[in-house]
C-alpha cells in the first residue's frame, strides 16, 4: 500500500493506494487525486477571500455571482439535505460558527443574526447563484465529503481499483476494505469496526471542537431548525455509496438521535450512534 497525506479542507486528507502499478502510473494518480481536493478547498473555503463562499458571504442581498461548477454542485445538494432533513442540515450556521469562534470573522463584518427557515439563495443558470438575504454560509459540513468523492473519481479515471480517501474521518474506498470508528469517549482508541466495500462512511462528533462560551459548552455542530450549538459525548456516523450525502447526514443524526428517519432511505443510506467501547 502507498499512502500520500496532504492539509486541505481544514483537515489532513490522506490518500492510499493498493494496486500494483508502475510508479509514474501512481505518482499520477496521487496528482490526480489532490489536485481536484485542491480545487475544491479553493473554491469553497470560508477562509480564502477568493473563495465563492467568502465572496457569497461578502456579498449584498441581491448580488448575483458566477460560481465554480464544484460550488454550484455542493450548493444543489445542500438544498436537497435541508429538504429532506426538514431544515435540521442548514449550512447558513456559517453566521453561528463564527459568533462561536469556531470560524474566523471576515474582515471583522458584523455576524448576521441567525435565523431559522429561510433560503440564502438562489441557483440560477449558467452557474449563477443570487444571494437573497444577509446569510453567511460555510459548507465545511458537506464539501469534505464531497471532495472526498471527486478525488475517488479521479482515482477511477486512471484505472484505480482498491484505493480509500480519507477526509479527517470522511471517507470513501474502491474495494472492500475494513473501517475503525473512534470511542467518543476517549478518541485515541477505536471503538469498533465496520466493513466497507465501494462505499462511504462520515462521522461526525464533538470531540475535538468541544468547548466552555459563556459557561455553557458548545461545539462545531449545530442544529439548523433552532441555530443551538450541539453538545454530546456520542459519535454520528453514516454509510452511503456517496461521502457528500453520508457527511451531511452525520449532522442530522447528531441533532435528533434519529437513525431510522425516511431521509435515508431517500439517500440509500445507513446510520448508526456510537456511545462508546
Amino acid at each position: 500500500m502507498k499512502r500520500r497525506a496532504q492539509p486541505w479542507l481544514g483537515t489532513l486528507v490522506d490518500v492510499s493506494i493498493l494496486d500494483e502499478m508502475p510508479e509514474a502510473t501512481l505518482q499520477a494518480a496521487f496528482q490526480a487525486a489532490f489536485a481536484v481536493i485542491r480545487e475544491v478547498h479553493e473554491a469553497m473555503s470560508f477562509h480564502a477571500s477568493t473563495s465563492d463562499i467568502s465572496r457569497f458571504n461578502h456579498a449584498a442581498p441581491g448580488d448575483t455571482l458566477r460560481m465554480h461548477p464544484h460550488t454550484i454542485q455542493v450548493l444543489t445538494a445542500a438544498q436537497t439535505l435541508s429538504q429532506l432533513t426538514e431544515g435540521v442540515f442548514d449550512i447558513r450556521t456559517g453566521s453561528c460558527l463564527a459568533a462561536g469562534a469556531f470560524l474566523p470573522h471576515p474582515d471583522h463584518a458584523t455576524i448576521p443574526t441567525y435565523e431559522a427557515g429561510h433560503q440564502a439563495y438562489l441557483l440560477r443558470q449558467d452557474g449563477l447563484v443570487q444571494k437573497l438575504r444577509d446569510d453567511w454560509l460555510d459548507v465545511g459540513g458537506i464539501a469534505k465529503g464531497y471532495a472526498v468523492d471527486q478525488a475517488i473519481a479521479a482515482l477511477q479515471e486512471v484505472g484505480i481499483r482498491n484505493a480509500c480517501v480519507n477526509a479527517g474521518g470522511d471517507l470513501r474506498v474502491l474495494g472492500r476494505h475494513e473501517i475503525a470508528i473512534r470511542d467518543p469517549q476517549q478518541p485515541t482508541r477505536m471503538a469498533h469496526t465496520v466493513v466497507l466495500e465501494d462505499q462511504a462512511l462520515a462521522t461526525s462528533a464533538m470531540y475535538f471542537s468541544r468547548k466552555e462560551i459563556d459557561g455553557t459548552v458548545q461545539s462545531a455542530l449545530f442544529d439548523g431548525r433552532t441555530g443551538v450549538s450541539l453538545n454530546s459525548t456520542k459519535s454520528y456516523s453514516v454509510m452511503a455509496s456517496c461521502c457528500m450525502l453520508a457527511d451531511g447526514l452525520t449532522k442530522f443524526v447528531a441533532a435528533t438521535q434519529e437513525s431510522n428517519h425516511p431521509c435515508f432511505d431517500a439517500c440509500d443510506a445507513q446510520a448508526f450512534i456510537v456511545s462508546s467501547l
